[in-house]
């Protein structure tokens, strides 16, 4: 309890679990705006609501370790609002990196998204990896352009730093815009288009991905290491695993994925495991039991 911890985007699905896994063990202080989960506060000594800038402004940093998760996420929003997404993105990162300059002492865990390799053509997909953008004005790129544009920061400054690289975690407290959540809108309303049912994700409990990051967290730096799951399933699976999960029988109308969404997504976490020879997600079908 002697070392202290903040945690940016703290009412977010991985960041509420990171305050709940590291509470007890530091002394953590929670921000966020609540973009997303009006009135939600995160099991953590010390929880404040309000935009990440302004409290990293008005606050010196005297934390040993900054969990920076926090984002405008969710597909929706890539191409519903994607000048605003990217702009407060961007600006809520560099507001982080000048905070943690302040402290020599402290380290930056920075997350990551599987979207900064959307373009790899290798499976599963290393930490290094060629990428490329096709049509580099779609909105999609909206979210993964300040990823790539952060991850190449931290990679040339003299942060200490790690850099978790999210494959599709889920959770209990999966938010609209998300794949788990807004198929089980959809099955709730009866709605049974199923979009990019031939594309294929590796999909994570958050329980499992937070585990993956603090058993790594402290003795990695200056490094990208993947954090997921490694089981590859057809997002036809998935909602049809889902379905039978609320006894539900389906027969969905699949349409095609929208412009930028890519065929397939798998990690390699041969690097994760190298650290924590002990990572054992559980499988999709094991992990929707608890939904």
């Amino acid at each position: 309890m002697d070392k202290k911890v903040l945690v940016t985007g703290a009412a977010g699905l991985i960041g509420r679990e990171l305050c709940k896994q590291l509470k007890g063990k530091f002394h953590v202080v929670g921000v966020d705006n609540n973009f997303r989960y009006e009135d939600f506060v995160p099991e953590c000594d010390h929880y404040v609501s309000e935009g990440i800038p302004f409290y990293l402004s008005n606050h010196s940093n005297d934390f040993d370790y900054v969990f920076h998760m926090a984002a405008i996420n969710g597909t929706k929003y890539f191409y519903d609002i994607p000048n605003e997404l990217m702009e407060n993105n961007t600006i809520v990162d560099f507001a982080v990196f000048d905070f943690v300059k302040t402290n020599p002492k402290c380290k930056l865990i920075y997350a990551s998204s599987s979207e900064v390799v959307a373009g790899s053509d290798e499976f599963p997909t290393p930490e290094l990896t060629d990428i490329t953008i096709k049509d580099i004005h779609n909105p999609r790129w909206s979210y993964r352009l300040p990823k790539i544009m952060s991850e190449n920061f931290l990679m040339n400054s003299d942060i200490n730093f790690l850099i978790v690289r999210f494959f599709n975690s889920y959770g209990n407290d999966s938010a609209s815009g998300h794949f788990i959540k807004d198929i089980m809108d959809k099955l709730e309303s009866n709605d049974h288009t199923l979009i990019g049912a031939d594309e294929t994700r590796s999909f994570c409990r958050v329980e499992d991905t937070v585990d993956a990051v603090l058993n790594i967290f402290d003795t990695v730096s200056q490094q990208v290491v993947n954090v997921g799951s490694d089981e590859e399933i057809t997002v036809l699976e998935a909602a049809n695993l889902i379905a039978k999960h609320m006894g539900k029988e389906v027969n969905w109308k699949c349409v095609p994925g929208k412009p930028g969404s890519v065929k397939r997504r798998r990690p390699d976490v041969t690097l994760l495991r190298k650290y924590y020879p002990e990572f054992n997600p559980r499988t999709f079908s094991e992990g929707i039991k608890d939904l």
